[in-house]
């Protein structure tokens, strides 16, 4: 099979190949944009992160960072050519933090005095699309399709259980944690949220119910109170909408179109990735701008085109670090965190890197996005600076490990195991035995060693007593604005608060233009694979090959002394 396997990754690769220099010839033809243009961004299907120069993300199209974008819609504002923005909003699965991110960046814009309007056929329509709507107020006017509708419902959050099922199939979840509030485990080992479990999920939820609620009172020019009753009475059809006030306006979108290129003098539509590939910016002193998104691991980071997941590799980002902090001309770094954690030594090795850079006389600022929890929180403590939105997931503070115990299991199907060890401890990580009590000693001791080593950080970092680390630590999960209250961040806001920082700790006017370059340098599609960069294609495009790696990699973290946590992304619900 072997052979097959070779033969299918060339032939996936030199189809994809074929694509890039199509998509390369395309993207060599110059096209100058209008002399009068209305940006439009699609949010329909929300907003990337990062996805970074690997194969099978370009071979996905261009897609614009969420920096970029929000980069992009400030300059907007400025550009006499540009005479509006137009937004098409749908049911965007985003994250709380992320649309406060644009919510800001599109603020600025309406701020330029240039006419803004958000377009949807519906948002959710019977189905929650709370975000969606949040994210649609912020444009001001908000248009909807007549048979549309909009799914202002409120927030929940559904999360699965396993240790049924783990039970019914003669597998023992063997797991451990440091503190209490460190609920990974949680999903392995019960079966129904526990009283710490349903406290911290509250709490949560009932943090960022608030921020929606403010944001779309504010945009609407409503009290809070009515927000609720909004709620409470969703979801909406059209007319229920426009007749509440929860929109402007009922028509199609040739309708809304035809009269702002109308009232635009006949201002042309501009994708708003269109409009970034012309942008050339100013200059100013250059800021490394470097990403940490995904779950954090050992390696260089990687991404997974089909579940569209990543991993942010300790490899991949120290070397950008150390390249920046190289780079003569660098005057600070931006370090852009969105990860929910993941390895501690790994997480540890990009610490240590912040912290080399700094020592070098370059001031490193964290800006959090969605979610830097755990080994993604680890990674921040000692930034000059830590900026995160109110509705960033973070804290996490604490570490989780174990294994599965599975002889019962095997058992079952009618597999018989046996092993021969030299060591006392060298089966501690088999799944065959349960833990022994000398075992249990080791794994215990493991775990407090990397939770008192991660609080150590955490209190030199942050500059916190003992009372005040215990109030922030024990594995508990913040928003950005619970966070701030326990003096783990220092702001709240998206990049331009972290830039405004940095402009800051450099001394420098408060307007100065700063140069934003991503480290490393990504390569195009083209540069990738003429360079026999095959790794991301051949572990990815085969089947069979993701499934394997994929449970090798619940293996791993199963059994690795782990920073990791998972991040509510409650919008979703």
């Amino acid at each position: 099979m072997s052979w097959i396997r070779k033969i299918l990754t060339w032939i996936g690769g030199l189809t994809v190949l074929l694509v890039c220099l199509l998509v390369y010839a395309a993207a060599t033809v110059e096209d100058s944009l209008p002399e009068r243009m209305v940006v439009e961004i699609d949010l329909r299907a929300g907003m990337t992160e990062y996805t970074g120069d690997h194969p099978l993300a370009l071979v996905k199209g261009d897609r614009p960072s969420l920096v970029e974008v929000t980069q992009a819609l400030r300059r907007a504002a400025n550009d006499e050519r540009v005479i509006g923005l137009f937004g098409r909003l749908g049911a965007a699965r985003m994250s709380l933090a992320h649309i406060q991110e644009l919510q800001s960046a599109i603020t600025d814009f309406r701020a330029s005095g240039k006419p803004v309007i958000a377009f949807a056929e519906t948002m959710g329509g019977l189905l929650p699309a709370n975000g969606a709507y949040a994210l649609a107020t912020s444009f001001g006017d908000v248009r909807l399709q007549p048979s549309g509708g909009i799914g202002l419902v409120g927030l929940s959050v559904e999360h699965p259980f396993l240790r049924g099922t783990l039970d019914s199939l003669g597998i023992i979840p063997a797991f451990g944690q440091r503190e209490a509030y460190k609920l990974a485990p949680n999903l392995f080992t019960e079966t129904g949220f526990t009283d710490v479990h349903r406290e911290a999920t509250e709490s949560l939820l009932k943090d960022q119910m608030a921020q929606l609620v403010s944001a779309i009172a504010s945009e609407r020019g409503v009290d809070p109170e009515r927000v609720r009753t909004w709620i409470d009475e969703g979801p909406h059809n059209a007319q229920s909408a426009f007749a509440k006030g929860l929109v402007d306006d009922l028509a199609y979108l040739n309708e809304v179109k035809a009269a702002f290129r109308h009232d635009g003098g006949g201002a042309e539509f501009t994708d708003i990735g269109e409009y970034l590939d012309s942008e050339t910016g100013d200059g100013g002193a250059k800021v490394a701008l470097i990403y940490g998104v995904g779950t954090i691991v050992s390696g260089k980071s990687k991404y997974d085109a089909v579940g569209e997941n990543q991993s942010a590799g300790s490899d991949t980002i120290v070397d950008a670090l150390v390249a920046a902090s190289e780079d003569p001309d660098v005057r600070a770094v931006l370090f852009r965190v969105d990860s929910p954690g993941g390895s501690y030594v790994a997480s540890d090795a990009i610490w240590h890197a912040t912290r080399e850079v700094q020592a070098k006389g370059i001031p490193v600022v964290v800006s959090m996005g969605a979610a830097a929890a755990s080994g993604g929180y680890l990674v921040s403590t000692h930034a000059d600076r830590i900026v995160a939105e109110p509705g960033t997931i973070t804290g996490s503070i604490g570490v989780w490990a174990g294994k599965f115990v599975t002889p019962a299991f095997w058992q079952k199907l009618g597999v018989s195991w046996d092993s021969v060890s030299y060591g006392p401890q060298a089966e501690l990580g088999s799944s065959l035995s349960n833990f022994s009590a000398e075992e249990r000693r080791h794994f215990d001791g493991q775990l407090d060693r990397i939770y008192d080593a991660f609080s150590k950080q955490v209190a030199d970092g942050r500059e916190l007593s003992d009372d005040q680390l215990i109030a922030a630590a024990g594995g508990r999960v913040w928003t950005g604005r619970q966070a701030l209250e326990h003096g783990l961040v220092d702001s709240l806001g998206g990049v331009e608060v972290a830039l405004a920082s940095i402009r800051e700790l450099l001394d420098l006017d408060t307007r100065a233009e700063l140069s934003l370059v991503v480290f490393p340098k990504p390569k195009d599609l083209v540069e990738r694979i003429l360079e026999g960069d095959w790794e991301d294609l051949s572990t990815s495009t085969l089947p069979e090959v993701g499934l394997l790696r994929r449970v090798q990699r619940l293996s791993e973290v199963a059994r690795e002394p782990s920073a990791w946590a998972p991040w509510l992304d409650v919008l979703r619900h």
